[in-house]
């Protein structure tokens, strides 16, 4: 049975131009998930695509700032070899993507600037409503799909930043832990090896000694034995314990539909 997992709720759409800042400055920005761009639940083979638009809404004045750069706080599994495909626009030109304006900033890692793991953008978007370079538009693919959900969206500029606001974007998959039980039957063979040991001998003459010229009896170079027996107890300590190692996971798969998981509420339903 399938574990239920609760899809997070996140905005397609966060206003960065409502928030003050140090109590005297504005990052007049707007940042919306392009949902046509965008795909988000990709076929069987297709890549993830997250597209976000970034617009300038402010006016002249020492009160609004222009954003230097932005950073989206994705999943911080996802690793610079799962994303591909990064365009930017900038007031509709596009511009060239290399490792010095887009870098992934992996935890324990993170942006210097704004203190947010993710990834950067390294691109400035002008402050004032309709002025040129005032819209951005950034793109990048996901060749692993992952769920959706709120993710931070952390802006810079000059000297001032925040990560106030979340947006929908990839984020790490709930997991269901179970434990699991095993009844076993252990048994181990145990030799036990007595042993005996002799200890200092003592010689007690007998009677006089016999002196005389006949030849000693018996066999040269022999020697005599006798045996003596006691009952022993032996206690012997034994440990049982156990290891566990997981094998190749089996999958049966059951049909697929939008929604939220609810699991099953009889053992007909149950898939494996």
């Amino acid at each position: 049975m399938s574990c239920p997992v609760p899809v997070p709720l996140c905005d397609n759409f966060v206003d960065y131009s409502t928030i003050l800042i140090n109590e005297k400055r504005i990052l007049p920005f707007q940042f919306q998930l392009d949902s046509d761009l965008s795909v988000l639940n990709p076929a069987p083979g297709e890549n993830q695509r997250f597209c976000y638009r970034v617009t300038g809404v402010g006016k002249h004045g020492s009160t609004y700032v222009d954003l230097s750069y932005w950073v989206l706080s994705l999943c911080p599994t996802i690793t610079w070899d799962q994303i591909v495909n990064i365009s930017v626009i900038i007031g509709g030109v596009p511009q060239e993507v290399n490792d010095d304006n887009v870098e992934l900033f992996a935890p324990p890692a993170s942006d210097p600037g704004t203190g947010c793991p993710g990834l950067k953008f390294d691109f400035g978007i002008a402050k004032v409503l309709g002025a040129e370079g005032s819209t951005g538009l950034f793109c990048f693919e996901l060749t692993t799909p992952f769920q959706v959900g709120p993710v931070n969206v952390c802006v810079k500029g000059r000297q001032v930043d925040s990560s106030a606001l979340a947006i929908c974007g990839p984020v790490c998959p709930d997991t269901c832990d179970r434990v699991a039980h095993q009844f076993i039957n252990a048994c181990v063979p145990i030799t036990v090896t007595p042993n005996a040991s002799v200890g200092p001998t003592t010689t007690t003459c007998c009677g006089p000694a016999l002196v005389g010229t006949a030849p000693c009896g018996g066999v040269e170079g022999g020697s005599c034995t006798f045996t003596m027996s006691q009952l022993i107890c032996v206690e012997v300590p034994v440990n049982f314990s156990a290891t566990a190692a997981p094998g190749q996971t089996w999958v049966d798969c059951a049909d697929a539909d939008e929604g939220q998981c609810v699991c099953p509420t009889t053992n007909d339903s149950d898939v494996g």
